[in-house]
């Protein structure tokens, strides 16, 4: 008869996420984790499985997260411009100063190999490509705000790709001034 688990599975993937995201996917060994959560690699093969499926649980549970909370956001405001604007500025905290110089985990993943595994790079795409569209949902709900010319897609995928690349300059921590600058002029698009 098998034994009952005795740590709480939210707590253990919690603690060896944040150990990937100190040391990276490629950085981090099971011996770091067992390390950090304390369990044996048997019980946390048993409960996890190898070091990719337990980081694709990982990712997968922070994507969801970032998912939920974005869609949130952009879906309040009285405008498509205040909206996102709103969105990006909340993630001023996690891409600015000595709290924000760890990144993000999902982007962090992507430029450290992590995107070697097919299973990683495909969450890491469906993410982007799920983020990308709640933009372009909230751009295209408010179509009529915006000039003829207005490209919806375009747009969403410009601001998808600066909101990529204040993740990526956060490990340079830049300060909270600064971000909230960029984002100032990456909201002027959606003048």
């Amino acid at each position: 008869m098998a034994r009952p688990r005795t740590f709480n599975p939210d707590d253990v993937l919690d603690a060896a996420r944040d150990v990937f995201w100190r040391k990276g996917y490629q950085g981090t060994s099971l011996d770091d984790i067992t390390a950090e959560t304390g369990l044996t690699k048997p019980s946390l093969y048993a409960a996890f499985g190898d070091k990719s499926s337990l980081f694709l649980k990982i990712l997968d549970r922070y994507h969801a997260h970032i998912l939920r909370r974005s869609e949130q956001i952009l879906n309040q405001g009285p405008s498509a411009r205040e909206a996102v604007e709103a969105w990006l500025t909340s993630f001023v905290p996690y891409c600015s100063g000595i709290k924000g110089r760890r990144g993000c985990l999902s982007i962090n993943t992507a430029t450290d190999g992590g995107l070697d595994e097919a299973a990683l790079r495909k969450s890491i795409a469906s993410f982007n490509s799920r983020l990308e569209d709640l933009i372009r949902a909230r751009l295209e709900r408010d179509r009529g705000q915006f000039s003829r010319d207005f490209d919806p897609v375009a747009v969403a995928s410009a601001i998808m790709t600066a909101y990529v690349g204040l993740m990526v300059l956060s490990k340079q921590t830049p300060t909270a001034e600064r971000v909230t600058a960029v984002i100032a002029q990456i909201t002027r698009l959606l003048a």
